[in-house]
């Protein structure tokens, strides 16, 4: 753990917390790309790098954030915020973006189902009174979704289309988000999810994630609501797995 002595050296040339910044906002960065973007000579980086050491982890020639420095990043952004007379944006910090992300969840899902109902039925783009919805006329692909996801009652056919289709959304969240940290609903509202170090979630968080957004997503705010908003985490498993939203 640092103490104060460090944390204060690290913040308090500006040159240090334009370096720590541009680590945040690009893990896994390079020193070549640290030199050109902060743009000072190879010694002045040296020495304000070993003045970041212990809030900076370094792997093959790359460069991230450790817990250490994602603690000092926030606290030195709420700091910058009360002197400067602003709200501390504690959304932003902590990565919530309740909005965004759930905006994209919609998006995301009614992608798919609706690419898996046409592909099952070309035919289903074709517009129709929905009965569900006072002969509003929508595409009967709208009328099939809510009928086999919400009202059919659960045999056995039901209940394996439904798991087919769980385990289609299971893996599409996985794949997106464990190699691109954004499905395509998360691109549109500009959020991705990274790990707490700002690094690339690795595979098997994503697969947790996704799991536990597929089959109890309800449960999962719920619980990180009640064990994990301290700690900065909108669910519960993003807690587990340490990874949360930031925004792009």
């Amino acid at each position: 753990m640092t103490n104060l002595d460090e944390f204060l050296t690290a913040i308090g040339h500006p040159l240090r917390r334009q370096i720590l910044e541009t680590i945040y906002a690009n893990p896994d960065i390079t020193y070549s790309k640290i030199l050109s973007r902060v743009n000072i000579s190879s010694g002045k980086l040296n020495f304000h790098i070993q003045k970041l050491e212990p809030f900076l982890i370094q792997v093959d020639g790359q460069y991230r954030i450790s817990n250490e420095g994602l603690k000092l990043y926030r606290t030195w952004q709420m700091l910058e915020s009360r002197l400067n007379g602003k709200e501390s944006p504690r959304t932003e910090i902590m990565g919530f973006f309740v909005f965004r992300r759930l905006i994209a969840f919609f998006i995301d899902i009614i992608l798919i189902l609706a690419l898996l109902f046409i592909a099952a039925d070309l035919s289903s783009l074709a517009l129709a009174p929905a009965w569900w919805l006072y002969e509003l006329p929508l595409p009967v692909f709208v009328t099939r979704i809510v009928e086999m996801m919400v009202l059919y009652p659960p045999d056995l056919t039901v209940v394996l289309i439904r798991a087919f289709i769980l385990a289609i959304l299971w893996m599409y969240f996985t794949i997106m988000e464990g190699y691109r940290g954004q499905t395509l609903g998360k691109m549109l509202t500009r959020v991705q999810i990274v790990d707490v170090s700002g690094a690339r979630m690795v595979p098997h968080a994503a697969a947790i994630r996704a799991l536990t957004k597929v089959l109890i997503l309800p449960f999962d705010i719920l619980i990180g609501l009640i064990k994990s908003r301290k700690a900065g985490f909108l669910r519960f498993f993003g807690h587990y797995t340490r990874t949360w939203v930031v925004r792009t």
